[in-house]
Parts: structure tokens; sequence; C-alpha cells
């Protein structure tokens, strides 16, 4: 009898999130607001992303409407579906031009990527549940966080919905490097944070917007390097050579600063992770831990911190578990956007 798979993505525990459209039950902190009323009340405008001069603003970008065909994909003006959040995941319409605008104002910008068998309401939930436990870590000034959802919904039995999520993955990492070029244009700083696939779609972006290609695409006009980014990953699902100097992410370096990166070497999902090319040997780096990566564009080493979750995580393949001590991913997150490197 053949022993089942542990379970992916087990779910934080919920946050009253019954849906989108619904007023939750139980609200994340947002850091301290200093505007208030004459009643000493907070000022909200509903036409506006935040509370007013509020600290930090929530957005939700989605390509779910988009095409997840790399072959088709428009790599010139993709249509984004884009959102203001409140910390308690209610959403109202926004646009590209306004998030792009909010760039000017030199905030830190800090992108979340979600992993595998996400509906659109669970992807918001578990980035401004993420958002709370690294928010109750950070020291520095108020950064706005983005929640990158990508249509990553269940299809199928595991093999084959793994297969096609990997699939998905180069046209998703496509779409961020174009975001990720919109960003360098405005010199905005910027944090990446992903999880399983949403990590292959974070160092996919950075590849691209280096000039790299994804499933035969690149993006338009001259690649991008030189930039501080910085990147978190937990429990990434690409090969464990893929940023090395010939690998198929080699190029995500060149817009790295540092990478933080946890990983699980019990993880019984991540194992098994070289039958999706069928490539058997071939292990994951959120399975492995660091191995090497191809240089910055400087040519100095890339700096890497890292932490086996072997211990917390077991043989699930889970990002929650991640965050809880003694792995405590949020602190190291916190300590990556606010750039206190030498505190992990």
């Amino acid at each position: 009898m053949t022993r089942p798979l542990p379970r992916i993505n087990r779910p934080f525990p919920r946050l009253g999130f019954v849906k989108c459209i619904a007023v939750a039950t139980m609200c994340l902190p947002l850091m301290p607001v200093t505007k208030v009323s004459a009643d000493e009340g907070l000022v909200f405008d509903s036409n506006s992303v935040i509370p007013s001069d509020a600290g930090d603003r929530l957005w939700v970008l989605s390509t779910r409407r988009l095409t997840s065909d790399v072959c088709r994909a428009d790599l010139d003006s993709p249509s984004f579906d884009i959102d203001g959040l409140d910390a308690c995941g209610n959403r109202w319409g926004s646009s590209l031009d306004e998030y792009l605008a909010k760039r000017a104002d030199g905030r830190r910008t800090v992108i979340y990527v979600h992993g595998n068998r996400m509906e659109p309401c669970d992807a918001i939930e578990r980035g401004l549940t993420v958002y709370q436990r690294v928010s109750q870590f950070r020291q520095n000034d108020p950064v706005d966080w983005l929640i990158f959802s990508w249509p990553s919904e269940q299809v199928g039995i595991l093999a084959r919905d793994v297969r096609i999520k990997a699939d998905r993955a180069d046209a998703e990492g496509l779409y961020l490097a174009w975001l990720l070029r919109k960003h360098a244009e405005y010199g905005t700083p910027t944090s990446l944070i992903g999880y399983s696939f949403g990590g292959r779609v974070v160092t996919g972006s950075l590849h691209a917007l280096a000039g790299g290609s994804l499933g035969g695409r690149s993006l338009p006009g001259p690649p991008v390097t030189g930039l501080s980014f910085d990147a978190g990953l937990v429990a990434p699902a690409i090969a464990s050579n893929w940023m090395n100097r010939n690998g198929y992410h080699s190029l995500a370096t060149q817009n790295l600063e540092k990478l933080l990166l946890y990983y699980n070497q019990r993880d019984a999902v991540l194992k098994r992770y070289w039958l999706i090319d069928r490539v058997r040997g071939q292990a994951a780096l959120g399975y492995s831990g660091p191995t090497s990566f191809a240089p910055r564009a400087d040519g100095t080493k890339l700096p890497v911190k890292s932490r086996d979750c072997s211990p917390i995580v077991g043989l699930q393949h889970s990002e929650v578990d991640y965050y809880q001590a003694p792995c405590r991913a949020g602190r190291g997150m916190a300590l990556m956007i606010d750039g206190d490197w030498t505190g992990f």
C-alpha cells in the first residue's frame, strides 16, 4: 500500500476570510497610524489605497485573468488587476498607474508570492498572514506590501497539477519581471518573498529582468542588472543548481544584494521534486539547502544566509511551520527588509 504524501500548503489558522468581499472578523494590525480625526478616530479614505498618512500600504496584484501560456503572454503591457487592501482583507479597485505613482516616494516595496493550490481569497489571506508574521519583528520605516496572486488553483491530481504549475511559473516569472523593471525605473527599493512555486516565480523574474529567457521568451528591451534587491525563499521549488553559473535561472543573482533561504531536508514533497521533469537525482533547493550560486553583477560572491527548518517542519511541505519557533522565518524576513543582515 502506497503511503500518501503529506498535505501541501497546510493552511495557517484561518483569519475569518469567508469570502473576499466579506468584512473579516479579525484584523491584522497595520503599522502605527499617525493621522487622527478630531475625535481621535483613525482616518480612512475609501478612495485611497491606505489609511491617510498611515504606516504600511497593502496591495494585491493578480495575473489570474492573464494567459499562463508563456508563448502568448503579453510582455509589452500586461493587463494586471490591482486592488488596494486594508488590514482585514477588504479590497477596492486601484490601477497600475496608481500603484506606479506611489513608487515615486521611494518607499521600500515587499512583494510576496504564494505557493501552489491557492484560490484568490486564500492567496490574500495567506499574504496578509505572512505580512503580520513579518511585521511584528520589523523596526524601520513603513513599507508597501504587494501580494502577487497567480493562477495556482488545483488542477487534477498531484503529479499533473505540479507539472502544470511548474510550466506556469515561467509566464508568471516574466510578468513579475515586467513589474520589477518598473520598480527599477522608479528606483524603488524592493524585497521579494516566495514560497515553494512562488520562490520559482521570484528567481525566474530576477533572471528575466537581467535578460534571461524563460520558456523561450525574454522581456522586450535591454536587460537590467546591478540592482540591490533582496530575496527571501521558503522551501523554494526550483532545482538546486538553477541559480549557479549554468543554471536555468543563472542571471537571478545579477540583481540580488543578498539571499535568505529556508529549507527542509526532510520535506517529503520536495524529496520527490525530480518527478516534475523526471530527472532522477535532481534535488530542489528547498530540500537540499544552499549549494552554489552565480556571482552578482559586480563579480562578487552572493551573500546567502540559510536555515534548515527540518526539526520543526518535519515531513510536511507547509509554509506555516516555517514561521513558528525556532525557525521564525518572519524574524529573518524582517531583518532582511530592514537591512540588518548581521542579526540573522
